[in-house]
């Protein structure tokens, strides 16, 4: 039986030798190929800047980091990273395909829990209008909703934000400066608005801006 077995062996490596190398190795399993379409996806066609970072982040769910990170590409994305401010006008124009990239790696990762388009139904259903103030009491309802806003006061950004799934649905992301201590009612009517503009999301027929 050993015989056997050795010269089928044999028999085998000699009938490999025949084969051309490539039928050889169309043969063998192939590995699967690399993912590159979510890769190139993170990219903005707009600005260039890689996104992957605020995926690895949002992928591990870390929530305070992912929200510093959106804020500094907000910076990077408007040229705004030496002032480490955003005006009025470069949130009216802030690039699209980044706005969207970042909003569908918070909703992917959050389960539809954290995002900006997450934000945005809210915004309206408590009366406040994108790309133009309403009253100060509509803005902070706003707030409440998304546990921004408590009692009398705004929370502070960034410290007193929850960085958790137990947080009120559209809590995050928080993109602000440092320890803002306002809502920032004019920035986030022209965010907004540029959410609109950029169709993220669509405004009701009686709605439109």
């Amino acid at each position: 039986m050993k015989k056997t077995l050795f010269w089928k062996k044999i028999l085998i490596a000699a009938l490999l030798t025949l084969l051309p190398v490539d039928q050889t190795l169309a043969q063998l399993p192939s590995a699967p190929a690399p993912e590159k379409v979510e890769e190139n996806a993170l990219i903005s066609q707009e600005t260039g800047i890689n996104y992957a970072p605020l995926q690895k982040l949002l992928a591990k769910q870390k929530w305070r980091e992912a929200n510093e990170k959106t804020y500094q590409f907000f910076l990077k994305a408007t040229g705004r990273e030496v002032q480490g401010w955003i005006a009025q006008e470069q949130l009216k124009e802030f690039p699209c395909n980044d706005l969207r990239i970042m909003d569908q790696l918070w909703r992917k990762y959050s389960d539809n829990r954290f995002g900006f388009t997450v934000q945005f139904p809210i915004f309206l259903a408590t009366g406040n209008r994108p790309g133009r103030l309403t009253t100060i009491e509509a803005y902070q309802d706003f707030g409440d909703r998304l546990g921004w806003h408590k009692g009398e006061d705004w929370i502070i950004f960034k410290e007193n934000l929850n960085y958790s799934l137990s947080a009120p649905v559209g809590h995050l992301p928080a993109p602000r400066p440092e320890y803002l201590v306002t809502g920032g009612r004019l920035d986030y009517s022209n965010l907004a608005g540029r959410m609109v503009s950029c169709q993220l999301v669509s405004l009701p027929k009686s709605e439109k801006m």
